[in-house]
């Protein structure tokens, strides 16, 4: 990218930002003012939104190359591209006109697979939240391991657990953001049952995640 790209990529949020402010509809943490009629940004949120502009940019100057995201940040204009892809999202330089089940069984068994090494095989679609809150406060609260099948090693790593955590949190919020955007009810259904298994996943690999909580 050059530095007018960047330049450019500024601008473009700022003119956006400053549109959705005087319409009330900035995100929650978008920290915009008014100063003399002059938009001001700040704030993570705000370098993240021009960040995402230039990872488009790349995206489209690159139709010949393959594209694979590990989400650091949600970015919004990526999500009707994404698809998952084990522990992360392809970037399809279409947009996807579905996740189809297909896609969702090849996910939740590869994830699965990794669940039941790392925390025992006993989380699946029917399992309640119930559940999943009484494994959490078990193993990571109480220090309970009694009957625990899984890997010990795994649980009682920090950053081990936080980062699977949001790995498959972030897979959960694609699932999420189809399940907003879809207008099949069936679809509506089938993507939110798919983001809330992602979702207990998530929590029950690291119940202080800022992410799984959250979302």
């Amino acid at each position: 990218l050059s530095d007018k790209d960047s330049q450019d990529a500024f601008n473009e949020y700022l003119t956006d930002a400053k549109d959705r402010l005087e319409r009330h509809a900035l995100k929650p943490g978008e920290e915009v003012k008014l100063d003399g009629g002059r938009a001001q940004v700040s704030g993570s949120l705000a370098v993240m939104k021009i960040n995402g502009l230039l990872a488009r940019k790349i995206f489209e100057q690159n139709p010949d190359k393959e594209f694979y995201v590990e989400e650091s940040f949600p970015l919004d204009w990526m999500y009707p591209y994404l698809s998952p892809h084990e522990l992360i999202m392809k970037l399809n330089h279409e947009p996807m006109e579905s996740i189809t089940p297909e896609m969702v069984a090849a996910d939740e068994k590869f994830w699965t697979a990794r669940a039941d090494q790392m925390i025992g095989a006993w989380l699946r679609p029917e399992t309640s939240v119930t559940e999943v809150g009484d494994f959490a406060r078990k193993i990571f609260s109480e220090k309970d391991f009694s009957g625990f099948m899984g890997d010990k090693k795994f649980v009682e790593d920090d950053h081990a657990t936080k980062a699977f955590s949001k790995l498959r949190s972030a897979i959960g919020g694609l699932y999420a953001w189809r399940a907003k955007h879809a207008k099949d009810p069936a679809e509506k259904e089938r993507m939110t049952r798919a983001a809330d298994f992602a979702y207990r996943q998530a929590y029950a690999f690291c119940p202080n995640s800022p992410e799984a909580v959250l979302r």
